[in-house]
Formats: structure tokens, sequence, C-alpha cells
């Protein structure tokens, strides 16, 4: 089998040896490891780990992310997303201002969950 034809999560190479682990605090110390020797195949097992029923490794999982993510200089999804920072001053920069709410402007649009009767 081929590694593009396995789960992401699964060709990580702490993958095995996470499931063979047992003890939590041994679990939190392999997370650490991960930190130390991993790479970008990793983190697609932290994610997977994120939703573990226990909070100790989720939190864990989460901080590894992270820092596993600013340690290889990868761009998370959230980030991806996020608007350059230059754009945020560009109103500035072109001297534009928003426009004042014009009061004869009305849409007449109401919300039935606010008329509803409890």
């Amino acid at each position: 089998m081929e590694d593009h034809e396995l789960p992401k999560y699964l060709q990580s190479i702490f993958y095995p040896l996470y499931q063979h682990t047992t003890d939590v605090k041994c679990k939190l110390m392999l997370l650490d490891q991960m930190l130390e020797v991993g790479d970008k195949k990793e983190i697609p097992f932290l994610e997977e780990l994120e939703s573990s029923g226990d909070p100790k490794i989720s939190n864990k999982a989460f901080e590894v992310k992270s820092a596993l993510q600013e340690k290889l200089g990868v761009i998370s999804e959230r980030e991806k997303r996020r608007l350059p920072m230059n754009l945020c001053f560009i109103y500035d920069e072109f001297n534009i201002r928003p426009n004042k709410v014009d009061s004869e402007l009305d849409f007449e649009v109401t919300l039935d969950i606010m008329e509803m009767e409890k």
C-alpha cells in the first residue's frame, strides 16, 4: 500500500507508537517527542488527537501542533484565511471613511423570532 492511499493521520511515524501506549503519562511524553523530532506528517495525527476524549491529551496535542507548525514554518488553515495586516489600514492609507448611516434607509425586515410568544 502506498503512502498516499493511507489517511494522512496514519502516515505519522508516531501513530503505531501511540496506539501501543496504554499510560496517559507515556502518551504525553510521546507528544513532547513529536515536537522534538516530528515533521509535517505529524500535524494530521495531532489534529486527530485534538478530538480525544481525554482533555490532557487533546490540550497537549493542540499545544504541540501549534508549536510544530511554528517550528516548521507551516501556515495553518486558520492563518491562511486571515487577511494580510496591511489591508487593515487601507482606509487610513487612502483617506477613505465609511459612509454615515442614512436614517431614511429602512429595509422593513422584521425578525419573526423576536415576535414569538414565550
